[in-house]
């Protein structure tokens, strides 16, 4: 029972053509890099590592209670979400915990102002959002751990 429930998570429909899987590869790799990149809120700026005072101040300020730990949460998963798809492991749910996080960036930090402040958090949710559907394809270690999954059952 619990190994059908973690087979939908590793998942790959093996009549998914190439071209597909080229296209989520790269959709995958670049969204990942993105995330552990970008965004600059792990890496040290200024001496300190982890969330900076401004972003803390800005959770804060969109309500949320215990703001240095969601600052952390949303900076843990950027960063090893990004590590995640990149790889192609764990990839749905990865991709899953960037679109919450991109869609609180999106619709409630920038007030769903998606064409103007909120255009870049909306178009990673975008992306997020067609990675969780996908999956990581067959270019991803999930395909790698279905296939030994799928041995083991057989």
């Amino acid at each position: 029972m619990m190994i059908q429930k973690l087979e939908k998570v590793f998942y790959y429909h093996r009549d998914t053509p190439l071209n597909y899987n080229i296209a989520f590869l790269v959709l995958r790799f670049f969204t990942g890099l993105a995330f552990c990149t970008i965004f600059e809120k792990l890496f040290p700026r200024n001496g300190i590592w982890g969330p900076q005072d401004w972003f803390i101040q800005d959770v804060a300020e969109m309500g949320f209670p215990f703001p240095v730990f969601f600052a952390w949460f949303a900076v843990l998963a950027e960063f090893f979400g990004g590590i995640l798809l990149i790889s192609g492991l764990l990839t749905r749910p990865a991709a899953l915990l960037n679109a919450v996080v991109t869609f609180i960036a999106a619709f409630i930090y920038h007030q769903g102002d998606i064409a103007n402040s909120g255009l870049t958090a909306f178009l990673f949710l975008v992306m997020c959002v067609c990675i969780f559907l996908f999956g990581a394809g067959k270019f991803g270690l999930d395909y790698i751990i279905h296939l030994k999954m799928k041995k083991n059952n057989d």
